[in-house]
């Protein structure tokens, strides 16, 4: 922990201790850009190891795999006396064009042996896909990550937020065994989850109040397809970087197409961030809002993304039928900067086909 092989913007104090031979970064959030990196370290697989303590009820945390400050991975900690039992003490979050999504991966969170205003040691333990948390000498893991979301496998160590930190070492290549493949995709295989999407670019919009079918862009518009995420995801996030809060509201168009042997009505589970419409051949089959700081506004689990969300009845007739979706990633004070996206499982899919 030495001025030297730091990079900060004013936001960072080394401190010189006898019972800390090796230093103690202090960080306080005091700069925009919000982390200190470490200098010309391309860190990848292998086991990283630090002590930190934090300086009230903070959300400190380390981020690694970082290309920049708008591409890296984070584990940060939600500081409180109630960390042992806290569900979401510990949360793993990729960081995308800028984009924190902590919004999207609920799964990736759990309770943990952290104590507040206290040294504590993290040791994280990345292999390919995965990673293992263990905090305070523990022997099982507080946190597993089967999925890491960045879009780096490769980059330097960061921390971030106010607390002190010491004792950093890296051990690349030391896994412990990890197996490096994520579990198979759930998706790739189960026909329920509607992943074969075609959009548009972000529409910008002055307001979404009376969005309505007469408001996706012509059929001789630009379409594109869209990948879906591991999970069946369509992660926005992924394409669109953040844009200012006093931007108006923007919507992506998307559509696919349903080939269904027999009419038919399926019931589907849906997941997103914020706002959603959902038209069946023309016709509005669904609408919601997910908006994390609107009193009221948040949908089960805690305004984050899961299938958990809502659902809706989907009217099928025999031969095409063409489904389609708006959303936008807004809600007040928090425009652009968090996911964008959605999720969607029919019930069924015996007799349909997605093309």
């Amino acid at each position: 922990m030495k001025a030297a092989t730091w990079q900060s913007t004013g936001n960072a104090t080394f401190i010189t201790k006898e019972a800390f031979p090796n230093g103690i970064l202090q960080v306080t959030s005091e700069s925009e850009q919000g982390f200190v990196a470490l200098k010309d370290e391309h860190f990848g697989n292998g086991t990283i190891e630090f002590d930190i303590k934090p300086v009230g009820e903070e959300m400190p945390g380390i981020r690694f795999h970082q290309k920049d400050g708008d591409t890296a991975e984070m584990l940060y900690i939600r500081v409180s006396p109630d960390c042992p039992a806290s569900q979401d003490c510990l949360q793993y979050v990729p960081i995308i064009k800028g984009r924190v999504l902590w919004d999207v991966y609920p799964q990736y969170q759990a309770s943990a042996p952290f104590r507040e205003n206290e040294w504590n040691h993290i040791r994280l333990i990345i292999s390919g896909k995965r990673m293992n948390v263990y905090v305070n000498g523990r022997t099982e893991p507080s946190l597993r990550v089967a999925h890491l979301e960045g879009d780096g496998g490769t980059g330097t160590i960061a921390f971030e937020g106010t607390a002190y930190y010491a004792n950093l070492t890296l051990a690349p290549g030391v896994t412990d065994g990890l197996d490096p493949k994520a579990p198979a995709d759930p998706a790739a295989s189960d026909r329920r989850y509607l992943v074969r999407w075609q959009g548009t670019d972000p529409v910008s919009m002055s307001t979404t109040d009376h969005l309505d079918f007469s408001n996706m862009p012509a059929a001789t518009s630009h379409w594109s397809p869209i990948t879906a995420d591991y999970g069946g995801l369509i992660n926005l996030s992924r394409l669109y970087a953040p844009t200012p809060k006093q931007a108006p509201p923007q919507v992506v168009w998307l559509r696919t197409t349903l080939y269904a042997d027999r009419d038919q009505v399926r019931h589907v589970a849906v997941g997103w961030l914020r706002e959603i419409w959902v038209f069946a051949n023309g016709k509005s089959v669904f609408s919601g809002k997910n908006l994390y700081s609107v009193k009221g506004g948040r949908k089960p689990p805690d305004g984050r993304l899961s299938l958990e969300n809502d659902g809706f009845d989907l009217p099928l007739h025999k031969g095409a039928n063409e489904i389609v979706v708006a959303i936008d990633g807004n809600t007040p004070d928090m425009r652009g900067r968090y996911g964008w996206g959605f999720i969607m499982r029919m019930d069924r899919a015996e007799g349909i086909a997605e093309k």
